[in-house]
């Protein structure tokens, strides 16, 4: 495996990033990876976040993960998750221009904050053909948008996340397009302290299953 800092360009802005290149001969299939609420501590150092790139290397895929606007020495300034979703098509952008990287098998993933915008971005970007989203904020988010969208989706919860609840995600999950699933991680809370390799093994075969 092999973790690279990069930049790449979204809107007039510069973010920072970390690529980890997949060790195959052929272009890899390639994952964007959203970090959770930057004024809540989140960014791309993040222990699900690092640990969803390191699963998804292991299956031979190349991942992205970088910092929204504003957080570390990614330029501008937080978005209130509007902004964010060009964030996520830059990065986007950027694994598409990457001759190691197969430019038709690109998805999107993202943790609490981050999956609220990668949900948002990927759902209408072209580049993104499968989305994936950690403890979606649902109770802040309307995420009603994703009955427009037929891209494969893998949602995955803790069972004691307050954050999360199962039962309004379900009556939205049922109107949904496409090849959808979700996941419930029993004992997890919004944290997903303990659960990260559960969870990040979990979003790395989604992955290699539909990209």
């Amino acid at each position: 495996m092999s973790i690279t800092q990069v930049t790449f360009p979204a809107d007039d802005l510069v973010l920072e990033g970390m690529l980890h290149l997949a060790e195959m001969a052929s272009p890899a299939p390639g994952v964007v990876v959203c970090h959770p609420h930057p004024l809540y501590g989140g960014n791309m150092h993040n222990l699900v976040v690092a640990e969803m790139c390191r699963c998804l290397n292991e299956r031979g895929i190349t991942a992205l993960r970088f910092n929204f606007r504003g957080t570390g020495a990614s330029q501008g300034s937080h978005g209130e998750g509007v902004h964010e979703r060009q964030d996520v098509k830059g990065a986007l952008s950027y694994l598409f221009s990457l001759p190691s990287v197969d430019s038709s098998r690109l998805g999107v993933a993202g943790y609490s904050f981050g999956a609220s915008v990668a949900l948002a971005a990927g759902a209408s970007e072209p580049l993104a053909k499968a989305l994936c989203a950690i403890a979606p904020p649902i109770v802040y988010v309307d995420l009603s948008f994703l009955k427009d969208s037929p891209k494969p989706k893998l949602f995955i919860f803790g069972s004691r996340d307050e954050i999360t609840p199962l039962e309004p995600f379900l009556a939205l999950y049922q109107q949904l397009q496409g090849d959808n699933r979700y996941e419930v991680v029993q004992g997890a809370d919004h944290f997903l302290f303990g659960y990260e390799e559960r969870v990040s093994e979990a979003v790395a075969a989604f992955f290699a299953g539909v990209l």
